[in-house]
């Protein structure tokens, strides 16, 4: 008689359930030692994905948004920056949107070339969930950095200690959002091998240019 792991893993060949599904449903099935939290902080989507994760992605573009009081723009899939003053809410609204939704899109009409099976829902929840770190570097800036002189709007904010502090932190969170991203992609897709990666960086690259074209035209 088939274990219980054989079942789900019979299901996934059979296309019944999608890799990440199987993932997901093996790990509370399988007695595994709990994960660590830096593991978790890594690849949270072994556990949390679709519907939840997209709730979380949610809750991190409405955050974003809110810290754009603190003169923060999100202008691009991997940009962020200080301004002058904070920008409008539907501006703010706007930039949450290419960098999020308009993303996932990408994200999932390249896996659909390659799978039938793979869900919008779940791309959603991993490019929202994947942008918490870029949130998380966006306050640390908004809360550290000099504001930058209203009356020079193009100048760079002043550079002191907590500028360096959050521009450090800015860099861990971009590494950390691209691994969060990579691992989210993995488990969404299903893919493997050349198609995973080299989707993934041409991915990224063209999620930065299209996010930048777009918030110039409709800026």
């Amino acid at each position: 008689m088939a274990t219980p792991d054989e079942r789900v893993r019979a299901l996934v060949r059979d296309n019944v359930l999608k890799p990440a599904e199987g993932e997901r449903l093996l790990a509370t099935m399988s007695p595994r030692p709990a994960r660590r939290g830096w593991q978790l902080a890594l690849n949270p989507f072994e556990r949390f994905g679709g519907g939840l994760a997209a709730a979380a992605g949610l809750g991190v573009a409405a955050l974003s948004v809110a810290i754009t009081r603190l003169s923060v723009r999100f202008d691009g899939f991997l940009d962020l920056h200080a301004t002058s003053q904070a920008i409008s809410f539907p501006a703010a609204l706007l930039e949450q949107i290419v960098v999020w939704p308009l993303p996932a899109l990408l994200f999932w009409a390249y896996a659909r070339l390659l799978r039938r099976d793979v869900r919008f829902i779940d791309f959603l929840g991993m490019t929202g969930l994947a942008r918490a770190p870029l949130a998380l570097s966006g306050l640390l800036l908004g809360l550290l950095a000099a504001p930058v002189p209203a009356t020079t709007p193009a100048a760079l904010p002043s550079f002191t200690p907590g500028l360096v502090v959050a521009l450090l932190a800015g860099v861990l969170c971009v590494v950390w959002f691209l691994t969060l991203l990579y691992q989210a992609f993995k488990s969404a897709s299903g893919l493997r091998g050349a198609a995973l990666i080299a989707g993934f960086v041409g991915l990224v690259i063209a999620s930065e240019v299209v996010s930048k074209v777009a918030l110039l035209r409709l800026g």
